[in-house]
């Protein structure tokens, strides 16, 4: 079996805190969380566990994951 990440999780797990402040928070730009959001970028692993911290949730939370046979992978 293999793991595949699937849609990002940010907009729901968010809640309340708008995009802006989310961003100040992470000292990234507001288009970097706009692009982690679409999937135009992934987060790297250091930003999802800083990310996780600030939401208080798991870095595993941020993206649907999909699992796979390990014949069906892309």
């Amino acid at each position: 079996m293999a793991l595949r990440r699937g849609r990002c999780r940010l907009p729901i797990l968010l809640g309340d805190m708008s995009q802006a402040e989310f961003a100040r928070r992470m000292k990234v730009a507001e288009s970097t969380v706009s692009r982690w959001i679409s999937g135009e970028r992934d987060m790297r692993y250091e930003n999802t566990v800083l990310a996780a911290r600030i939401l208080n949730c798991h870095a595993e939370d941020f993206y649907e994951w999909i699992e796979e046979d390990e014949g069906t992978r892309h």
